[in-house]
């Protein structure tokens, strides 16, 4: 998975989520103490149709679709959506090409979550799962039914491949997440059992593993695993690659011989006959063909052009809808990220000056109608998002780890949770901004000189800022300018998704405009993104660099939590560290999702709690696309 760079379109497609990779595990619904192979465990085990991180199962064993399915959708139709940028490849899992939206799709798991809660997992290609109450080992009883999509079973020996080749030949992600992973081995066809390594945090790799995607081992005899490919992959799910161009569109095609179809599961899902993804160079163009009814389901992300631009005439006349899904998930997060491998932003009193300077209240009230909301925690729309002064329990997680957090970050047991500098007005040319900002790089050493402001080495402070969203430098431009009206060298660079990969992955750039994804259960993904072992690894998500035993700690702790309660306070406790690093210049959130569809598609009377699901629950309305397309809305 590679860097989200501000650009990609909210679009659902079916399949797992990120979230599932990072999920963690406690006590499942069960039945209790088992026998296996015919002799009394030692141990008490628990064996279950699903799996729980925090808690019992909403839906029991004999349940027969999800709550917020329609059990009776109809079967047809296409969903039609875009992206921005390129790919060259349609293999997700290697270091190498880019691969398109829905990519993951096509392969299943042994699990699959839902949309109306965190962090529950449901048996699909497995039938059952059994684990001790220590976790240091899982087993899964598979369906002898599973296929993929050429009709040969899937077997244990998959599943013992796909853990090897992610082990060692995978991305660089993918190799520690399963590195934990000590043994893999069938205990018969339909039967695999792992064995964790000891010490591991051994709630996230239950869910690891259980929800990741299972290759095929006679498909790749004649592969190359780590390469990159056009191939159409060969995968399980309800939908394979049916045609594509590369860097122009991908078309994926329900399976009618999808072996799954009929499962608890399944009801009610995947009701799309294909899913059309086209690829645009920029926002404008993409919304130009959108309106123009080239693709029918468009995710909006720029206030302006959602307010101000949706009154062109399908929406004036009916035959294409707004709307607002309440969001409730956390968002990316989001913001022009520092380098801190550059020595510019060694001190972070000048990281802190920088984003003082960004002025989100003239941004928010003369490009985006007000309607936006600053953002500052790395978990915003959470409990898990840090508040005013640690609470006790905070203070009990942080104070053993002082000597080891980052310096500069203040009183970090005493101090109100960093906030970003709230202006007094709306004004661009705020003088109480620049009094602020400018306090704060004399305090790191820099003089205005001619108009310059000079550092402790004799050079003007100077930095560039990359992002590859044209839409992002209507408030990037003024932020730069208003940098140099204090004396800061500050440019902007605007960067193709080529350019974008190799400088990202080079670490070549000293600030970043990137959304950086962030799980609702967080685990073992923390470390990929803010763990020392990846600060300097190329394609890793810690993007600024963040190398700090105590963080490192400190994610051990939230991987290790055992309640939910437990994760938010430690989380939360990570959460003001990061702030008081002055990381990035934080940009904003919503309460809401905005999407824009042609009136052909159909949902659910209530949707599900955390998603939509336009991909997954959505429907076809194959009449009223015919109608459209009769009348020229829909090309």
């Amino acid at each position: 998975m590679h860097l989200d760079q501000g650009l990609r379109a909210p679009t659902t497609f079916p399949g797992k989520s990120l979230r599932f990779l990072s999920l963690s595990g406690a006590v499942a619904f069960g039945i209790g103490l088992l026998t296996l192979g015919g002799i009394a465990s030692a141990e008490e085990v628990t064996t279950s149709h699903g799996y729980s991180t925090f808690g019992e199962l909403k839906y029991g064993p004999d349940f027969e679709h999800f709550d917020y399915v329609n059990p009776d959708a109809p079967k047809g139709g296409i969903h039609h959506t875009w992206d921005l940028g390129s790919f060259d490849s349609l293999t997700p899992y290697t270091e190498k090409g880019n691969y398109p939206t829905g990519a993951w799709a096509v392969f299943e798991g042994l699990m699959t979550g839902t949309l109306d809660s965190l962090d529950e997992l449901y048996g699909l290609i497995a039938e059952s799962i059994t684990y001790p109450e220590d976790k240091q080992w899982v087993s899964f009883k598979m369906r002898p039914e599973a296929t993929f999509a050429d009709g040969t079973p899937i077997t244990a020996d998959d599943v013992v491949f796909t853990v090897d080749a992610m082990q060692n030949r995978g991305q660089l992600r993918y190799r520690v997440y399963f590195g934990e992973i000590e043994k893999v081995e069938a205990l018969g066809p339909h039967e695999v059992k792992f064995t964790f390594a000891e010490g591991a945090a051994v709630r996230d790799l239950i869910p690891l593993v259980a929800g990741m995607g299972i290759f095929s081992e006679k498909y790749f005899e004649d592969r190359d695993f780590s390469e990159s490919s056009m191939d159409p992959p060969l995968g399980s799910g309800p939908y394979q690659v049916d045609s594509v161009a590369a860097g122009r569109y991908v078309v994926y095609k329900r399976n009618e011989d999808y072996w799954g179809k009929d499962l608890p599961v399944n009801v009610g899902r995947h009701n799309f006959d294909r899913f059309r993804i086209d690829y645009y160079s920029d926002q404008a163009a993409a919304f130009e063909a959108f309106k123009a009814g080239e693709y029918t389901f468009r995710g909006e992300v720029n206030a302006d052009r959602w307010i101000t631009q949706y009154n062109f005439p399908a929406v004036r006349n009916g035959d294409a809808v707004q709307a607002e899904i309440p969001a409730r998930t956390a968002p990316n997060a989001g913001g022009m990220f520092f380098n801190l491998r550059r020595d510019t932003f060694a001190d972070p009193r000048v990281r802190e000056a920088i984003i003082t300077m960004f002025n989100f209240e003239w941004i928010n009230e003369t490009m985006f109608h007000g309607v936006e909301t600053r953002a500052s925690s790395f978990w915003e729309r959470t409990d898990m998002r840090a508040e005013g002064v640690p609470s006790p329990e905070e203070r009990a997680v942080l104070e053993p780890l002082l000597d080891e957090l980052p310096d500069g970050i203040g009183d970090i047991l005493k101090d109100p949770v960093v906030e970003p500098y709230k202006g007094r007005n709306g004004n661009l040319r705020d003088r109480g901004r620049q009094r602020q900002a400018l306090r704060l790089l004399t305090e790191a050493g820099y003089t205005q000189e001619n108009g310059q402001l000079i550092g402790p080495d004799g050079n003007q402070l100077k930095f560039e800022m990359m992002f590859g969203s044209p839409d992002a430098e209507q408030y990037l431009s003024p932020f730069a300018q208003q940098l140099q009206g204090i004396g800061i060298d500050a440019s902007l660079t605007l960067v193709d998704s080529a350019q974008w990969r190799e400088r990202a992955e080079t670490y070549d750039f000293d600030a970043m405009h990137v959304f950086i994804p962030v799980s609702d259960t967080p685990g073992n993904e923390l470390r990929d993104t803010f763990g020392t072992a990846n600060a300097n690894v190329g394609g890793s998500l810690n993007v600024p660099g963040v190398a700090s035993p105590g963080i490192d700690k400190l994610i051990a702790q939230i991987e290790k939590a055992d309640t939910r309660e437990e994760l938010t306070i430690k989380v939360r406790a990570l959460d003001r560290v990061l702030r008081a690093m002055h990381l990035r210049i934080p940009y904003w959130v919503r309460p809401s999702s905005w999407i824009a569809y042609y009136d052909y598609y159909q949902q659910p009377d209530t949707l599900p709690e955390y998603g939509a699901g336009v991909g997954s629950i959505w429907w076809a309305d194959e009449a009223r696309y015919e109608e459209l397309k009769s009348e020229g809305a829909i090309r």
